[in-house]
């Protein structure tokens, strides 16, 4: 399945095809990335006299330094796959090695390779700045429709019994939900919520196979409907794939099952796979661990935008903007 282009081409660029950096590549080549802060953690940039406070999906090039206060421990998720976890009052220099100076032991794990993606790739360069562009593209898409669907919607899922939800703009007494294939209408359901699960008395989807939907809304003597979406699913042997690295991941972080680590690299496996609306559930949890770090936020509007989303991905970047905005004061 083809995916758009748009907002996000420049984010999810980032199949993993051996990642290991040597010195002979350019060094403004990022070699690690914030991946969990707990307490107060610094970071001083290789150009930069002064530490500042460090937060979540920070890039990290060579001779940049982390520091870590009393009872504060950072993780950061090197190119080589390697995920160094630093305790309280430690220091550590990015060099441009496999293993990283230190002034403290640090506790290292390594992630499978099959199951990782690089995450410098995923997230966006921009220190120091502000960037509106896409919240103003965003604000300039006026949308008549009543109808919007939220979920599936151009992605791949991994499930042949997915759930559908859409929102609306008035109300109505009950929604029409029709799905189709490519030799016609799968089934069509009618319902009172703006939800749906899938029919229990239907055959599950196909998997390897696209398919599109649509809700209408009945109202009086009236109906409205929504445009069409298009999702599908993934192929058997993409789904045994998927599921495999998944638990991979998962047994990785079996220790500690919801740090923020965990939920990124998970998160970007799901988009590396197209797998976008599972990526939006684990970039949702990273932002909340991480609540006062603007990148989560810029992802998910990123996210939102390329299935569709509109007014949520409007309301993540706003609050990337403000949180940007507060740590600049």
């Amino acid at each position: 399945m083809q995916f758009k282009t748009g907002l996000v081409v420049l984010l999810f660029v980032f199949l993993l095809s051996g990642l290991r950096l040597s010195q002979a590549q350019q060094p403004s080549q990022c070699l690690a990335v914030i991946t969990e802060i707990n307490g107060e953690v610094f970071l001083k940039k290789v150009n930069r006299s002064e530490f500042s406070k460090a937060s979540w999906g920070i890039q990290l090039f060579e001779g940049d330094e982390i520091k870590t206060s009393d009872k504060s421990e950072v993780k950061l998720l090197f190119s080589n796959n390697n995920l160094i976890s630093l305790g309280s009052n430690s220091k550590i220099k990015i060099a441009g090695k496999e293993s990283p100076a230190t002034e403290t032991t640090s506790n290292v794990r390594n992630i499978s390779s099959a199951a990782m993606v690089n995450l410098s790739d995923l997230i966006p360069k921009r220190e120091d700045k502000n960037d509106v562009g896409a919240l103003a593209g965003l604000r300039s898409v006026s949308s008549e429709q009543s109808i919007e669907l939220t979920s599936p919607n151009n992605t791949l899922i991994k499930t042949d019994h997915p759930s559908f939800s859409w929102m609306t703009k008035k109300t109505y007494d009950n929604y029409v939900v029709n799905l189709y294939n490519s030799k016609g209408l799968v089934w069509s359901k009618k319902v009172s919520e703006n939800t749906i699960k899938y029919p229990e008395n239907e055959k599950g989807l196909e998997f390897g196979e696209s398919y599109f939907w649509n809700v209408e809304g009945e109202y009086l003597i009236d109906t409205d409907k929504s445009s069409n979406h298009k999702f599908s699913v993934l192929s058997l042997e993409q789904f045994k794939e998927v599921e495999e690295n998944e638990n991979t991941i998962r047994s990785t972080f079996k220790n500690d099952p919801e740090s923020s680590s965990m939920h990124s690299v998970l998160g970007a496996y799901f988009i590396n796979k197209g797998l976008l609306h599972d990526a939006i559930i684990e970039f949702q949890t990273i932002a909340k661990l991480n609540s006062d770090a603007a990148l989560p936020h810029e992802l998910l509007g990123s996210l939102y935008s390329e299935v569709g989303d509109k007014d949520k991905a409007i309301d993540e970047l706003q609050k990337a903007l403000t949180l940007s905005k507060n740590r600049e004061k």
